[in-house]
């Protein structure tokens, strides 16, 4: 699932949670759920930041060679 997606439905649990009538169990598997899609939302984020750290350096290294003309 993409990300994207997977915040979508983050902000659907949060809905439903706040929902007065909604009961005990609902609550507590709709938690479960939020939980779940929270941990893969911050690994997706993790793996995403790793990728743009090495891109970074590879563009350091770049623009540290000295340009010859």
């Amino acid at each position: 699932m993409e990300f994207e997606k997977k915040l979508d439905n983050l902000e659907k649990i949060t809905t439903r949670l706040e929902d007065k009538d909604l009961s005990l169990e609902e609550g507590i598997k709709l938690y479960e759920e939020g939980l779940a899609l929270t941990k893969e939302c911050l690994k997706s984020l993790s793996e995403s930041r790793g990728k743009i750290v090495l891109i970074r350096k590879e563009m350091d290294k770049l623009t540290e060679e000295p340009f010859n003309n």
